[in-house]
């Protein structure tokens, strides 16, 4: 009996090095890895042309917007920025509006949602008011808690800590992950009030409010509450390597923790926030040289496990503002990040092989999916990437509403040329050739 598709002359990347092999494909699950020959007859065939196939990619941390703020972002076109990127797997955070901190919030979005997306989207939750209304979330599917500690989405009050041991306690018994962006609210609040009266508004007034101390000592308040509480944590966009340094000694002391990383925070520095502007703001802001070359050491190390877009889209008008203190943070990242990935694989700087771990089979595994593997049975997602493919990065061809980029002009090698989600193709050379709806809802 036919299979639904074969995929033939891939390279897949194995323990051992590059294997050529086809792959068959069976009511959207991977049927059959081997020497083309040997793959069983299939109603259609797509030639990938010795392209290297990867495990369809995941990124973790996305702001998909829609509801009231669909003019920065929709589903359909976030999800579009997606498949172009080369991911099929998204996980979309809570701070939407109005935010999913309900159970009807999070329906609405879910409705919302129902028949646009491209890719498969799962949702975060951020706390409920309602102690019941954790393990109703839990029931409708949502993938994990997000814990803002800056700007939180949850009505609870987030500066009181046996507040916060009670959601985490919750959390834990789940058995749910909780991401955390941390960033020490108050100490950035009264620096920022201070620097506004002083009539600082430059880039250089928002990086001396939102300092690393910020970060160190936020995560030095949330590491004995994850302690005491038992649940499995996963830091967010760290953004310096003394941070690393910090959870690196909270995993070998046992706590359950992984951490993440973005490509700006790894790419870019305070010149280009200097440079740029609003385009190249972002919390945690970017950062020095020096961290942005040991959090990519660190990273092609294994010691910070995924690496995330923290796609943040806005308009170009909110991002041009001559204010800082006007101006949302947030970066676009879903049609840039494997690029640019793929580019420090071919500098020699990164290895393929981290760069699959921490785009697919970490996510995978610290948020519960099963999916992050070329194995049989799996779903069939499968990102092609032509390795050798050198082109630069071109803000206004982005199927993301988000028309800009401080990577814009950027010269890249390596691109993804195909998307299948569970086996369909959504992507073919930069082209999006399935209909809203493809994709599902996690």
């Amino acid at each position: 009996m036919a299979v639904d598709l074969n995929v033939t002359e891939a390279k897949v990347l194995t323990e051992s090095g590059f294997i050529e092999c086809g792959i068959a494909i069976d009511e959207g699950k991977i049927k059959k890895i081997g020497k083309t020959v040997n793959l069983p007859k299939s109603s259609s065939t797509i030639n990938v042309e010795g392209n290297v196939v990867l495990p369809g990619l995941i990124d973790i941390h996305v702001h998909l917007r829609d509801l009231e703020l669909s003019y920065k972002e929709d589903f359909k076109s976030g999800t579009s920025a997606a498949a172009a990127g080369g991911f099929t797997t998204v996980l979309d955070m809570p701070n939407s509006n109005p935010p999913t901190n309900n159970p009807a919030r999070l329906m609405e979005k879910k409705v919302q949602a129902e028949g646009k997306v491209l890719v498969d989207v799962g949702f975060y939750g951020a706390f409920p008011r309602r102690e019941e209304d954790f393990k109703t979330m839990a029931e409708l599917g949502i993938i994990g808690f997000k814990l803002n500690m800056y700007s939180p989405s949850t009505e609870l009050n987030i500066d009181d800590d046996m507040i916060l041991i009670e959601a985490l306690k919750k959390t834990a018994e789940l058995n749910l992950p909780v991401a955390i962006h941390a960033e020490d609210r108050i100490m950035i609040m009264k620096m920022e009030e201070k620097l506004r009266k002083a009539g600082k508004n430059s880039p250089a007034a928002y990086l001396t409010a939102r300092n690393p101390k910020a970060e160190i000592t936020a995560l030095n308040r949330i590491l004995p509450l994850i302690e005491k509480t038992k649940v499995k944590a996963h830091i967010s966009h760290v953004s310096l390597e003394e941070s690393v340094k910090i959870i690196e000694k909270a995993k070998q002391n046992g706590l359950a923790l992984t951490c993440e990383v973005t490509p700006h925070h790894l790419l870019l520095t305070e010149n280009e926030l200097n440079r740029f502007g609003g385009i190249a703001l972002t919390d945690p802001p970017l950062r020095s040289s020096y961290d942005a070359a040991q959090l990519l050491k660190k990273l092609n190390a294994g010691i910070i496990d995924a690496v995330a877009s923290d796609h943040a889209p806005h308009s170009l008008n909110e991002k041009g503002k001559a204010n800082i203190w006007e101006i949302p943070p947030g970066i676009p990242g879903l049609e840039t990040t494997l690029p640019l990935m793929l580019t420090k694989v071919n500098e020699g700087t990164l290895s393929l092989r981290r760069v699959i771990n921490a785009l697919a089979e970490k996510p995978a595994e610290i948020f519960n999916l099963k999916k992050g593997y070329l194995n049989p049975n799996m779903n069939a997602d499968l990102t092609i990437v032509d390795l050798k493919r050198k082109y630069r990065i071109d803000s206004s061809k982005f199927y993301s509403k988000a028309k800009y980029s401080p990577f814009d002009g950027w010269q890249v090698v390596g691109k993804p040329v195909k998307t299948f989600v569970a086996g369909e193709l959504i992507m073919d050379d930069g082209e999006i050739v399935a209909k809203p709806g493809t994709g599902s809802l996690m």
